[in-house]
């Protein structure tokens, strides 16, 4: 098959997170680069595309990279680069050369290998022409494409030997939200807040569903929170942040320690833009860490999972959440704390939500299945802690030896 009948699956997994296992080429490169789904006709995008992606212009560079793990044309292209290399080593700063070695890392021997050959390399195009023209602009003979190219082959470089590394299996999540353990598991991605790039049931969702709040009041007390328990479950994003809260919670009455989500002044409670957050240690006193889009990062990162597309800032993630803790607020699932005089205002669980949570609904989705999940979320509070405190002790070591 040819490689340009390739390029639109690849386009189509970095930009919604999924695609058909359409042929045997393709399902030959992906392995080790997305996951196979269980249902064997799908792949879906995993954090080492992700993580390459950051290195890369554009996602068109990353599927020339993935395209670059077939022989001939890894041949063809570094081919076309030892010829820079040549053209490179003949000029009085031998730094250009230099830095081009450096910047191909890995695939820096492929390049090397083509320049052992008695035939000197040229800057003929190659019979790809047409395919670097659709992902790089030009033909990869033309010296506008060489940064392009150099980056694109140090990222083969190492896709290559992801390929040697094939990732497991995923499970479709579960659409009702109530197995958290199957749903945030390790490899699992989740769109970022507020973001559905496709109907594709192998990525958590970042999309919210409406609102409830002008449906609830057709309800009696019982079904608004069974209502408010199926929406909070169904939406992923509004599920961490509600477990966030009932895991503070837990920890409160356990008092071995702590967790308190601030709002710093001059911030909207329904819309804010960054949240504090300040763990508290076995003896009560609180270290503030950060802001809650890092502490969601981390939460994250510890089970192996990431935010889909890549690339997301901390301010636009605090975005994000700042419209799901909205809706949390008008849903009576999280509640905002005025502070006392002088002391900022607080976020913490809603009773009536929290008393839910122990109810037939929510104590599987709360506390049976979502140990692992609770767990993230206060080891990563507490090791955050212990992270910020190491690094205030130190800071103080310096300042008194400057001293002395």
């Amino acid at each position: 098959m040819p490689l340009e009948t390739l390029i639109r699956p690849l386009t189509q997994l970095l930009e919604k997170g999924s695609c058909l296992a359409i042929s045997e080429d393709l399902n030959q490169l992906l392995p080790g680069l997305a996951h196979p789904c269980a249902n064997g006709k799908n792949w879906v995008i995993s954090q080492r595309l992700l993580q390459v992606r950051q290195q890369l212009n554009s996602d068109q560079e990353l599927v020339a990279a993935i395209l670059a793990t077939n022989e001939q044309l890894r041949t063809a292209w570094c081919q076309i680069m030892a010829a820079r290399c040549h053209e490179a080593g003949t000029l009085a700063d031998k730094q250009v050369l230099i830095r081009s070695v450096s910047q191909l890392n890995g695939a820096a021997a492929w390049v090397a290998a083509c320049l052992e050959h008695k035939r000197a390399p040229t800057l003929q195009p190659t019979e790809y022409v047409a395919l670097e023209r659709n992902l790089l602009g030009a033909g990869v003979e033309q010296n506008q494409t060489t940064p392009a190219l150099v980056r694109v082959l140090a990222a083969a470089s190492l896709i290559n030997q992801w390929q040697q590394q094939p990732l497991s299996t995923i499970d479709a999540v579960d659409m009702l939200g109530g197995r958290p353990d199957i749903n945030w598991c390790r490899g699992r991605l989740i769109q970022q807040p507020g973001h559905k790039a496709s109907e594709f049931q192998y990525l958590l969702s970042g999309a919210s569903a409406q609102p409830l709040a002008t449906q609830l009041n057709q309800l009696s007390e019982k079904d608004q929170n069974l209502a408010v328990m199926e929406w909070v479950l169904a939406n992923p994003w509004a599920y961490l942040l509600s477990l966030i809260l009932y895991e503070q919670n837990i920890w409160e009455v356990e008092a071995a320690g702590g967790l308190l989500l601030e709002l710093p002044a001059g911030q909207s409670p329904q819309n804010p833009s960054e949240i504090q957050v300040l763990v508290a240690g076995s003896d009560g006193d609180e270290l503030l860490c950060g802001h809650l889009g890092e502490f969601v990062c981390k939460i994250l990162s510890s089970l192996n999972m990431g935010i889909f597309p890549a690339g997301l800032t901390s301010d636009e993630l605090n975005s994000g959440l700042a419209n799901v803790i909205s809706q949390l607020l008008n849903l009576k699932v999280w509640r905002y704390v005025e502070g006392l005089s002088g002391e900022q205002g607080y976020y913490r669980i809603h009773p009536d939500f929290s008393d839910a949570c122990f109810g037939r609904k929510g104590q599987p989705s709360f506390s049976r299945y979502a140990r692992p999940l609770r767990q993230a979320i206060r080891s990563q509070a507490v090791q955050w802690r212990n992270d910020r405190s190491s690094l205030g002790g130190k800071l103080v070591d310096t300042m008194d030896a400057s001293a002395a």
